[in-house]
């Protein structure tokens, strides 16, 4: 008889998590390949811009290595943009976190 109690809320919670986790995953997910895709696009503008200067300056430029520059920078500000959604994850835990604090 305490087995089915048991087995209905061994079921009920391992529901709860595992939806709970689908949810985050998919949040994350959709986050992380937005953000891909917006840094991809950006970097492709600016170095497509790169081909309308003049030979000359597209040589000095080659030099510089302005388009490695460029991806150190845009993979900066994706992988900040990314700290910032974990930092913002983390933060709302950690309301519920101190409530129960003993």
């Amino acid at each position: 008889m305490y087995y089915a109690y048991f087995a209905l809320m061994l079921f009920d919670i391992v529901g709860r998590l595992v939806t709970t986790g689908m949810r985050y995953l998919s949040i994350g997910a959709v986050t992380y390949y937005g953000v891909n895709f917006v840094v991809s696009e950006a970097k492709d503008y600016i170095l497509a811009n790169f081909i309308t200067a003049p030979p000359l300056v597209q040589h000095i430029l080659g030099l510089m290595k302005v388009d490695i520059a460029v991806n150190i920078l845009l993979s900066a500000v994706s992988m900040r943009l990314i700290l910032a959604g974990i930092d913002k994850v983390a933060d709302g835990r950690k309301k519920y976190q101190t409530v129960f604090r003993a």
